[in-house]
């Protein structure tokens, strides 16, 4: 009774003293308010995750974990008042999973809720983030132990610079795939690109420091050696100051020394050409009389197939030859390997018993085992011979082991084709291709194109 008019008392006193009544205690619950945007994120970028309170950091390591498809856990993560941030760099062309739980907590120890309300089974908040390509980086500069007249500097993706955008201005510059070389007038220990534009991504890069160590670059001389086919002028060049070489229209990246091969050449017929090398100490020019040898055939080998999809492998690997001259070449008394060490060399011989065994100018043959089941893929264009086992060479193909072609001339054993598909990885099921013209890919079809010779693009 004594508390009943007790309460009565209280409510009067604060109706005739003008005041409101307290509202009752409202339980607000802890909840992330703000998530990142469902896009693409690069790694530069951070995610963002806003809360209606301040967070507990001693909650975030069992409450809040981010994960990476190809990288696993990641602990990137920093907790200021009510935000937890996921930080830069994030793993590039990824997916990042985050996890919510409410073992999160707020500064006052509420649980973060993360369904639409409480249950006896704690929900778990999963989410999903894209990440892109990376921006490019500087990934390597040649030379690495001196200042230089000739700098080659390759980024770890593709980016396009204009001349205008060196500084101090370079004489002379050459492009090649993800490399770039710059001539200087003098030696210098650094430059800079002010602007280089990302190929893959919409994105300038803006003042990119180039430095090299600022010794002075010791002087050496730079040897040539040169060789003359058919169809071919090759030549050589060393030196420990040579950083790069353009040849005709064509540019490689040296490291002290390289070899180019300028194809395509026409048999007995004289041609004029020039050489450019860029040296720690500037340019050295050269120009050479070729004159070609006598028309002669000439095969190469075009594609690989070393770890098909198809089952059972053994029955679907291959390789291809290619006769790029314009002689025919006879593969009478030629043989396959694949290991370079002279043991399991198959003699090649004609699928049709008592075949042909000339590859004509311009043609394909495909080599496989004596099992394999080709018959209704190979164009009729295409010379099928095969080896005296249902596998190539040492027990079949792998991407890791050169593949010559071997021919008795003469009474020589003489090698006349070579590739090794572990200079250019592919994927299973997609075949290592290489054509006339020295470049390499992967077949752009799985499992292959057995008889059909393709340019890589």
């Amino acid at each position: 009774m004594r508390k009943a008019l007790f309460t009565v008392i209280f409510a009067v006193f604060f109706v005739s003293c003008g005041l409101d009544a307290p509202e009752p205690s409202v339980y607000a619950p802890f909840r992330c308010v703000e998530e990142p945007e469902n896009r693409v994120y690069y790694p530069e970028e951070k995610l963002v995750f806003r809360f209606n309170s301040d967070v507990n950091p001693n909650s975030v390591a069992t409450g809040f974990s981010v994960s990476s498809e190809n990288l696993g856990k990641l602990d990137s993560i920093e907790v200021s008042g009510d935000t937890v941030t996921v930080l830069p760099p994030l793993p590039a062309e990824d997916n990042i999973f985050i996890t919510m739980t409410s073992a999160l907590k707020s500064s006052d120890n509420r649980p973060l809720m993360t369904g639409e309300q409480f249950s006896e089974n704690k929900e778990i908040r999963e989410l999903l983030y894209e990440t892109g390509k990376k921006l490019p980086e500087v990934a390597e500069i040649i030379p690495d132990d001196s200042k230089s007249m000739a700098v080659a500097v390759r980024f770890d993706s593709g980016v396009e610079i204009k001349f205008s955008d060196i500084e101090p201005k370079p004489e002379d510059m050459m492009k090649l795939e993800d490399w770039y070389v710059f001539l200087f007038s003098k030696s210098v220990d650094s430059f800079t690109v002010k602007k280089a534009k990302s190929a893959e991504r919409n994105y300038e890069l803006e003042n990119v420091k180039i430095s090299l160590p600022s010794s002075e670059p010791e002087k050496s001389e730079v040897l040539f050696d040169s060789t003359v086919t058919d169809t071919t002028f090759t030549l050589s060049v060393t030196g420990d100051s040579v950083i790069a070489l353009a040849l005709e229209n064509s540019y490689f990246i040296c490291r002290k020394g390289c070899t180019a091969v300028l194809d395509g050449l026409e048999a007995e017929k004289n041609y004029e050409v020039s050489a450019e090398v860029w040296t720690k100490s500037g340019k050295v020019s050269r120009t050479f009389a070729v004159e070609t040898d006598e028309a002669s055939p000439h095969i190469m080998i075009s594609e690989i197939m070393h770890t098909p999809s198809l089952e059972p492998q053994k029955s679907w690997e291959f390789v291809e030859i290619y006769n790029y001259s314009a002689m025919d070449f006879d593969l009478s008394n030629c043989f396959i390997d694949d290991k370079n060490d002279g043991k399991g060399v198959d003699p090649l011989s004609a699928k049709n018993e008592g075949g042909d065994l000339i590859l004509r100018s311009g043609e394909v043959a495909v080599i496989t085992g004596n099992e394999a089941a080709f018959g209704d893929i190979l164009p009729t264009s295409a010379l099928w011979l095969i080896v005296d086992d249902t596998t190539i060479a040492d027990s079949g193909l792998t991407g890791n082991e050169s593949v010559q072609i071997l021919c008795d001339i003469d009474g020589v054993r003489t090698l006349v084709a070579e590739a090794d598909p572990g200079t250019f990885k592919t994927d299973k099921g997609f075949s290592f291709t290489a054509d006339a013209h020295g470049r390499k890919c992967q077949s752009e079809v799985e499992n292959g194109t057995p008889g059909i010779y393709e340019e890589c693009r």
